[in-house]
């Protein structure tokens, strides 16, 4: 693919500091993948408790350079934005100006993506990945975040959904605004199918932040339960975060279930990519996500998802997988049943479906969006 090089500078209300590795690592690692492409830069401030001076880091990582500016973090609304702003317009000396901006994550950085529009004159795309659009939380967004989101309506040149999803409920407060949709890159190249038969592999998977109030994990064990009372002795699961995991454990003690439940991470992806390879079907039972990286992932290594119908999995093609109710163990249980009976699938149909997530189809994606705005 034959484009012209820029220079990006990459704003995001999430991403990875030494005190919060695995934040909007999605953010970082699409810039990487644009770095084949572009010279990126990514600007990020950093709030940190006691601090008294402003101090700056640049690293050179992965062919990215980033700066991350790390400030006082205050005490009040006004003044964690006044030093925020204080940071950002000292983080501003030290990048070149760059061609475009790409900003992530609206709330609560969103007012930044504008600033550095204004400063630096140059066009504006923001993707938003975050889930705050969802029914219920979205009705109680505060004045500020409104303010934050009509800021950004008003500046951004383009902006992106991270699925159909994100985008159909992104609508009620972007009313007319053309929302593009164009997804998370996933690393087709490492997440590939496993050369071993399928039908060897008998345990199901699940990778998450353990969140409970959107991942329900209390529903996964539950089904796993609800699974070993009807006689599925054989039935596995196998649980990964990068966030702890030691009171699900205990919870899976206390349910008897340790025999049939066991938890890992956190893991690179490089030692992820077999987890998914070697597993019979990956489980998702959230209430509620924008695009789901690890479906990418598992669809990528040619396993089926079972998953409530959130983000890329919403009303997915049967051939993929099952969609479930979400809240309802019972409706998991019966999924995971009928997986656990040998039902089969393809495993090269569902990898060719996850190309489209490939490095390279999403950086034409965002390459052709940045020529409309550049020439």
């Amino acid at each position: 693919m034959q484009i012209d090089r820029k220079h990006i500078l990459i704003l995001s209300s999430w991403y990875p500091s030494p005190e919060h590795p695995f934040l909007g690592n999605f953010v970082q690692r699409q810039a990487q993948v644009l770095s084949s492409y572009h010279t990126i830069t990514v600007l990020h401030t950093v709030p940190e408790e006691g601090r008294k001076e402003i101090e700056i880091k640049k690293s050179d990582v992965h062919g990215i350079h980033e700066i991350l500016v790390y400030h006082p973090k205050g005490t009040h609304f006004l003044s964690r934005r006044t030093n925020r702003l204080k940071a950002l317009e000292k983080g501003f000396k030290e990048v070149t100006k760059p061609d475009l901006i790409h900003g992530h994550v609206l709330i609560p950085g969103g007012y930044l993506f504008a600033k550095a529009k204004d400063h630096f004159k140059c066009p504006l795309v923001v993707t938003e990945h975050a889930s705050y659009y969802r029914p219920g939380r979205k009705n109680k967004l505060t004045l500020k975040e409104r303010y934050v989101l009509q800021m950004v309506r008003k500046s951004a040149d383009r902006l992106i959904a991270v699925s159909e999803f994100l985008q159909n409920d992104m609508r009620s407060l972007f009313g007319e605004r053309e929302l593009k949709v164009i997804g998370n890159p996933v690393d087709t190249e490492l997440f590939h199918p496993s050369e071993l038969e399928h039908k060897q592999f008998t345990y199901f998977l699940h990778v998450s932040t353990l969140d409970d109030q959107l991942k329900n994990v209390q529903g996964i064990i539950e089904a796993v339960a609800l699974l070993v009372q009807k006689g599925y002795l054989e039935v596995r699961l196998k649980i990964i975060s990068d966030e702890s995991y030691s009171n699900w454990q205990k919870k899976v003690i206390e349910m008897g279930l340790q025999e049939y439940i066991e938890f890992d991470g956190p893991l690179s992806p490089k030692e992820l990519a077999p987890k998914f390879q070697h597993a019979s079907a990956f489980i998702l039972f959230s209430h509620y996500e924008t695009f789901s990286i690890v479906i990418a992932e598992a669809w990528s290594c040619g396993i089926p998802v079972i998953s409530t119908s959130v983000g890329i999995a919403a009303g997915m093609d049967p051939s993929l997988g099952y969609n479930v109710k979400d809240r309802d163990s019972i409706s998991l249980a019966m999924a995971m049943e009928k997986i656990l009976n040998d039902v089969s699938f393809e495993r090269m149909r569902i990898r060719k479906h996850a190309l489209q997530f490939s490095d390279l189809a999403i950086s034409e994606k965002l390459n052709d969006l940045y020529r409309e705005l550049l020439g």
